[in-house]
């Protein structure tokens, strides 16, 4: 990755990590600040790039400065589920499919948010970002084994709530 290509990347992956680092902290403000954070890291850390994936190297650069934010941070933060519901809408369907939609996502993420944060991460790079298995072990710095169990554990919690809902 060339420093020119830099903003090429930017303007490929920002969204993406936005709504991820979004989704972690609840705050549009913090996300936007880590997503710059995470170029800026990526930024100085040019030289020892080398040449993998850039999607999953950008991730694990951001998971790392959410880390790094929620320990200085040391409070559990609640996201809104209005603002969750605003930010998921990318595609226009008619207004019943798009209220049902909502709902089914927006009941989605509020149960995503019950997990603990480590599954809360494995199931968002997983099902929200089509992360690989590989990849998401990468960006959390896991075993490919844990992040399998993890996400299978995440999964089986949200099919339970999801199931006593109905």
């Amino acid at each position: 990755m060339k420093a020119n290509s830099l903003e090429v990347v930017y303007r490929y992956h920002m969204n993406d990590l936005y709504h991820y680092l979004l989704r972690l902290s609840g705050q549009p403000q913090t996300a936007e600040d880590l997503v710059q954070d995470t170029f800026i890291k990526a930024y100085e850390h040019l030289e020892i790039y080398q040449g993998e994936n850039v999607r999953p190297w950008l991730f694990r650069a951001a998971h790392n400065a959410y880390i790094d934010w929620r320990r200085k941070e040391r409070r559990h933060i609640h996201t809104d589920p209005a603002l969750m519901e605003a930010i998921t809408e990318k595609v226009e369907p008619g207004p019943e499919e798009l209220f049902l939609m909502q709902e089914k996502i927006a009941g989605w993420f509020k149960i995503i948010e019950t997990l603990p944060e480590r599954s809360r991460h494995i199931i968002l790079l997983r099902d929200y970002h089509d992360f690989t298995y590989q990849e998401i072990a990468y960006i959390l710095g896991e075993s490919l084994t844990n992040v399998k169990v993890k996400l299978y554990r995440a999964r089986q919690r949200v099919k339970e709530v999801m199931k006593n809902e109905m």
